[in-house]
């Protein structure tokens, strides 16, 4: 399948980039994130390597492969998206069909960032 559209949500140059980011997201939030949450991050990260940064998985997929409930998925990306660390692409359904949303994980900016 070819997720071209994607490109356009890029939110990293690199791999490492976006490796860097969720290490120092981690770091910074990991006593405000449970396991699951954390997993889930890494979930899109791992989803989010041939458009830098962004992936389109459906909640039920990564409650799947994660053995968690669809709405542990849910609400752990709503925390997540609250946190800073991933935003949800508003998309479009087709046909009505409710499909796979997009998902960016966002790069780590310091939250004392100096003038």
């Amino acid at each position: 399948m070819a997720f071209e559209y994607l490109a356009q949500y890029i939110t990293f140059d690199s791999v490492a980039d976006m490796d860097k980011s969720v290490e120092d997201h981690m770091s910074v939030h990991y006593y405000n994130l449970t396991d699951s949450e954390r997993a889930i991050v890494f979930k899109l990260a791992s989803h989010s390597l041939e458009h830098t940064g962004v992936c389109h998985l459906k909640a039920s997929t990564i409650a799947t492969s994660l053995e968690i409930s669809t709405k542990t998925v849910y609400r752990s990306m709503k925390k997540l998206t609250e946190l800073g660390i991933i935003e949800k692409v508003p998309s479009t359904k087709l046909n009505g069909i409710k499909g796979a949303s997009i998902y960016r994980i966002l790069p780590y900016v310091p939250s004392s960032v100096s003038q």
